[in-house]
């Protein structure tokens, strides 16, 4: 028999750090209770184990990276058995809980336990959980909602005082060891930071600054933390980094530096489903002579007045760009387009990085991607028919799992059946031996049977992200339309040879083509 593989499922929030300051709720201690459990069962722990943490993450959100994970190895068939702490580990919606305990977790035929809730599904067979249940997820997505209040009052008294809650300190900076709420100066960036100022005081522009600052070899700010030991997880993958315009200007138009706090920027919380939503400058909280400023206001002004603030003010960055799609081959930057060529705007070391050869005509490029995907997508579409016909093979063969199940289960009865005989001595030894051993060898043949079946039925449980319909559209695709392109395509990435490489969103969809 397969060996089965338990996923043991750690979630710490924000809300459980910060307003509740219970300790048993840690990380820690979670993973410790859930071993504990798992060792003082028999059956338990001969299971592979394996385990899945969203750290710092609301439950009353779903979308959690390593949450998501397990689902995913849930519907594959990899996981069987998923324990957690208690129904709030799983999440705080109580809804969601809802779904998953008494709709998914049964369909997918995986065992769920809540150790601190003494609750086993298989204790609960043929029956859900009951009121009690139900009553406890609603009270945990109750918490969920009044601890978020509680933080979001919190926050919105440090804002009105002026302190700084961000997560990371901004470049330039760093936090106070004694208060988290207030920046100090960092000399050797704040020199930088003050040096940017200036340049853009004497009437050098963003791109003017950024070339003088790689070609001095001015660490940027990710390198900068990375080489500090303060480093943080960048979204995108870029081998080399250099200053760019859009840094600079983001450092030229922000307030900190002279000392100013800007707050409530952004909404980002439960009634906006958790999705960032800029807000208008008048709702912004601005608090001045929070912390010792880098540059002065005079410099500060000073620069802005070169800068000629207005006519820029429109290339701020909104929040909402798309994703890198086109890509440069030798230092991961993203190509722009300009003069009829696509081509890395990356000014580095050309003995190094091969970056300024890096180019090619917009049409032939244009055309090469378009003939890739217009074939890729036929494939899919050709792949989705054989899927769907395997499909309508595996329904009908539903009806035969579930009669092998029923045969299966017959003769096991007929072994005990035979053994009871025995006893009553309606069979002698070797009578009741022999038909033990040949219902045995009829059992092994259907089990197998079963085990083919159910494994062809899990192989086409797996389907794309990309509908039918998108593909069609691809398929049939003449114009080069970057958005319809991004629903199949991660990225493209150009290289100094002239050849293409593309990263599919449904790669593992496409190995099966």
């Amino acid at each position: 028999m397969t060996k089965q593989v338990i996923a043991m499922y750690l979630r710490l929030s924000g809300e459980d750090r910060d307003a509740s300051k219970n300790e048993s709720n840690s990380i820690a201690n979670q993973r410790q209770l859930i071993l504990d459990y798992i060792q003082s069962n028999k059956a338990l722990s001969k299971c592979e184990v394996r385990e899945f943490v969203d750290d710092g993450v609301s439950g009353a959100r779903f979308d959690r990276m390593a949450f998501q994970e397990m689902i995913g190895q849930v519907q594959n068939g990899e996981i069987q058995i998923i324990i957690t702490k208690d129904y709030s580990r799983l999440g705080r919606d109580y809804l969601e809980v809802g779904k998953y305990m008494e709709c998914l977790f049964p369909l997918l035929h995986v065992r769920y336990i809540a150790v601190n809730e003494h609750y086993d599904s298989d204790n609960y067979a043929g029956r859900t959980g009951g009121m009690e249940i139900g009553i406890k997820n609603i009270v945990n997505m109750m918490y969920s909602r009044d601890a978020s209040k509680k933080v979001m009052a919190a926050r919105k008294v440090l804002t009105e005082q002026g302190k700084f809650i961000g997560s990371f300190a901004p470049y330039g900076y760093v936090k106070s060891p004694e208060d988290k709420h207030k920046l100090i100066p960092d000399p050797e960036a704040a020199e930088v930071v003050r040096r940017i100022f200036t340049l853009a005081a004497e009437g050098k522009k963003y791109k003017e600054i950024a070339r003088i600052l790689n070609e001095t070899g001015v660490e940027t700010c990710l390198d900068y933390q990375k080489s500090h030991g303060r480093e943080r997880k960048h979204g995108t993958e870029i081998k080399v980094h250099q200053w760019s315009a859009t840094t600079v200007m983001d450092i030229l138009y922000n307030e900190v530096y002279i000392g100013t706090i800007v707050n409530n920027r952004i909404a980002h919380n439960q009634r906006t489903g958790y999705k960032s939503k800029r807000r208008k400058p008048e709702e912004w909280t601005v608090v001045e002579n929070c912390h010792e400023p880098i540059v002065s206001r005079e410099l500060y002004e000073a620069a802005h007045e070169k800068l000629d603030r207005k006519g820029q003010a429109k290339k701020v960055r909104s929040g909402n760009l798309p994703a890198r799609l086109f890509l440069c081959g030798c230092c991961g930057h993203a190509l722009i387009k300009r003069h009829g060529k696509y081509k890395c705007p990356a000014n580095l070391n050309p003995a190094e990085l091969n970056c300024s050869r890096v180019r090619m005509d917009a049409e032939v490029f244009e055309n090469t991607v378009l003939t890739y995907i217009r074939v890729t997508a036929e494939s899919f579409l050709q792949d989705l028919e054989k899927k769907r016909k395997m499909k309508q093979e595996a329904q009908r063969n539903e009806l035969d799992v579930e009669v092998i199940r029923q045969k299966i289960k017959k003769l096991e009865n007929r072994r005990f059946q035979a053994y009871d005989d025995y006893t009553r001595e309606k069979l002698s030894r070797e009578e009741m031996r022999s038909l033990r051993d040949k219902l045995q060898e009829e059992i092994k043949v259907l089990e197998e049977m079963l085990a083919a079946r159910e494994k062809e039925q899990a192989e086409l449980s797996h389907a794309p992200d990309v509908s039918e319909e998108e593909l069609t559209v691809l398929a049939g695709l003449s114009v080069f339309d970057i958005k319809a392109i991004r629903v199949l395509v991660k990225n493209i990435t150009l290289f100094e040879d002239g050849n293409i490489e593309i990263v599919w969103n449904a790669d593992d969809f496409l190995r099966d083509v």
